[in-house]
């Protein structure tokens, strides 16, 4: 198996993958702009059919555009070996075509589907699928933030979200290890949805509402788009101009959204309240206590603490129990202290 990643016949000859992988692309050239979008190896499920032609590019000397080299056939099924064998090629990410798209996401409604009723299956297996499709998700949605069908796939997938966490008695740790440490826009979103969901299931809301929350978490942050990246990822301290301009991104998400019609009312109040303080010291609007939507509390907290312990260009991550000394000590009055002492419990379940 390794030999048949090693080498594979192209119609380009024999491509040597111990080669070729050990040179990056140079220059302005992006895989996405040749036509092919990125599906990393972890995505693949064992015993479950590839769903489409799965490439890597190989970069030839001399070349400034790579050729793709399919190692992966539609309709074969992946096995651990195979995963091994990538792993030990250092092959990462693989690459299906544009038009494959849809493929890839009937794909994790197919394993979600199977997942659901399966009870062999453990519950850090199905949290893992479940982050992975919503990392897939939420790198399109912030590529095209007008895609409609983007976000009727995005509340399929918080609907299996709360079906697993009433099912599964998902510990918060299981939870929490699915989690990356180093925050980017995307997967920052993932997380609060995920923890989102999870949460409201203990606290024992209804199932759709922890759904209808688990999605406005996905599109909490949508607003970034359009904020100078510069600032974003400054990795000092902002000015007083540069944290205004930051602060204009929950209005933004609100009113794309809402121009949209894709949201309930719920939803889009949660998006647009998420940085709201109970003492009235947040924004967009410096909304107070009751004023601020339940759901958009629930936002707040798991926005919070996921901001806190992952690393960020201007700071450095703290431990989930010093996260929530700061949230209990310096937020305190910002924060809903009922949800915080839920909270609280619920990390420690």
């Amino acid at each position: 198996m390794a030999g048949a990643v090693a080498v594979a016949e192209s119609t380009y000859g024999p491509v040597d993958f111990r080669k070729a992988t050990k040179r990056s692309l140079e220059g302005p050239v992006r895989i996405e702009d040749l036509g092919y979008v990125p599906f990393p190896v972890k995505f693949l499920v064992p015993d479950f059919m590839i769903p489409c032609d799965l490439f890597v590019p190989v970069l030839a000397k001399g070349e400034e555009v790579p050729t793709f080299v399919k190692v992966l056939d539609r309709g074969q099924f992946f096995s651990e070996e195979w995963r091994f064998a990538l792993h030990e090629q250092r092959v990462e990410t693989l690459y299906a075509e544009e038009g494959a798209v849809t493929d890839l996401d009937d794909y994790f409604a197919e394993v979600l589907h199977a997942f659901s009723e399966d009870e062999v299956t453990t519950a850090w297996q199905k949290a893992q699928v479940g982050y992975h499709y919503g990392e897939f998700l939420a790198r399109r949605v912030f590529q095209d933030v007008f895609d409609g069908e983007l976000f009727e796939k995005a509340t399929q997938w918080g609907d299996f979200l709360v079906r697993l966490f009433e099912h599964e008695q998902t510990k918060v740790s299981v939870i929490y290890r699915l989690f990356s440490r180093n925050y980017e826009t995307f997967t920052h979103c993932v997380q609060v949805a995920l923890m989102a969901a999870a949460f409201c299931g203990f606290c024992g809301r209804r199932s759709e509402d922890a759904g209808s929350v688990a999605v406005a978490g996905l599109y909490h942050d949508i607003g970034k788009i359009w904020v100078d990246q510069r600032i974003l990822l400054k990795p000092a301290s902002l000015s007083r101009e540069e944290f205004a301009h930051i602060r204009r991104h929950p209005q933004a998400a609100y009113d794309h959204l809402a121009a949209m019609d894709w949201m309930n009312a719920d939803q889009l109040a949660a998006v647009l309240e998420h940085h709201e303080s109970m003492d009235g010291t947040g924004y967009p609007r410096g909304l107070q206590g009751a004023d601020i939507h339940p759901h958009a509390r629930v936002l707040r907290l798991c926005d919070c603490f996921d901001a806190l312990t992952t690393h960020r260009p201007y700071k450095k991550a703290v431990t989930p129990y010093r996260a929530l000394k700061l949230m209990q000590s310096e937020m305190r009055l910002s924060l809903d202290r009922h949800l915080l002492y839920k909270f609280i419990q619920f990390l420690g379940s």
